[in-house]
């Protein structure tokens, strides 16, 4: 009985609670004030241009100054409320060579994994008898001068800002390993849709390595940012080109997989040295990470936000 009074109230864990709990009502936040700035600026548009609601463009516009420029900020100060610990080691920095190869496992393994969705999703379609949508195919219907700014520019910025700088920093007082895992898995959860979340949890950990070990941001906004223009600028670019450009994008594809498969073949040790040196949590820092007010509302928040966007 003691050990259970002490791990539901005694010291650490009110600490850790409080913490997790606050990361939670901060994403919480990011997701609620997202919504209402979106209903309210499309309000205020159908009030002096109604017919404007009828543009794709403008509603993305709607969308990513509602989740950039309000809800983003407001989750950032208040994750800026839990200490973040200062950085013992210098800043690293990548060579070119090492970009390159790192991008080229991003966009492989995203792919990869998107095959593996895909297959998932047609079954689970079947067992429904009806085929579910894919909502990053809607990024398609953007003009391209909308879809290049909001993409590959202002939301690689703000979700690094969120969840690479905020999230991760203030995670690793509880083990590098840990706040590596636990910030992927949070950025996965907040796409809301299951077609993206295998990938985007490779992502969330790739970009998380990267972080950690460079001790800088700007490497992880550039490989997001370089990430999102293959499929809203190769990709469309590939199209218009027709045949040719289509089978050189294929075989750019390819050539990431198999890029993928061969890295991480190649630098298992070093990946398992490095999983080695970090300390990933133990089951009672899990535990307070889930079960907490905040992250309890904020993970309810999803699975609405994620059957909703199956329907």
């Amino acid at each position: 009985m003691d050990e259970l009074r002490d791990y539901f109230l005694g010291g650490r864990a009110r600490q850790y609670r409080r913490a997790f709990s606050r990361v939670g009502w901060a994403l919480t936040l990011m997701l609620v004030l997202n919504l209402a700035g979106q209903l309210l600026l499309q309000f205020l548009v159908s009030l002096l241009a109604p017919g404007l609601l009828s543009q794709v463009d403008v509603l993305y516009l709607i969308s990513g100054f509602s989740s950039y420029c309000i809800a983003a900020p407001a989750a950032l100060l208040v994750l800026r409320t839990l200490p973040a610990p200062p950085r013992e080691a210098p800043p690293r920095s990548l060579t070119a060579l090492q970009a390159v190869k790192l991008w080229l496992v991003c966009v492989g393994g995203s792919y990869l994994l998107n095959f593996v969705t895909q297959w998932c999703m047609d079954w689970l379609a079947r067992g429904r008898g009806a085929p579910f949508t894919d909502p990053v195919d809607q990024i398609g219907q953007m003009s391209l001068w909308v879809s290049l700014p909001l993409t590959c520019a202002l939301g690689p910025l703000v979700e690094e800002l969120c969840f690479r700088r905020a999230v991760l920093e203030r995670l690793r007082p509880y083990g590098d390993g840990f706040a590596l895992c636990a910030s992927a898995i949070l950025f996965a959860l907040f796409h809301g849709n299951l077609f993206q979340s295998l990938y985007t949890l490779a992502i969330g950990f790739l970009l998380g390595g990267v972080t950690l070990y460079t001790g800088q941001l700007r490497w992880a906004v550039g490989f997001h940012a370089a990430f999102n223009l293959i499929s809203v600028g190769l990709s469309p670019l590939a199209s218009a080109l027709g045949t040719p450009g289509e089978m050189t994008f294929s075989l750019f594809v390819i050539f990431s997989m198999a890029w993928t498969l061969h890295w991480l073949v190649d630098q298992g040790e070093n990946l398992s040295k490095a999983a080695k040196s970090m300390a990933w949590g133990d089951g009672e820092t899990w535990g307070h990470f889930v079960v907490n007010p905040g992250m309890t509302v904020f993970l309810l928040a999803i699975v609405a936000m994620t059957w909703r966007n199956l329907s």
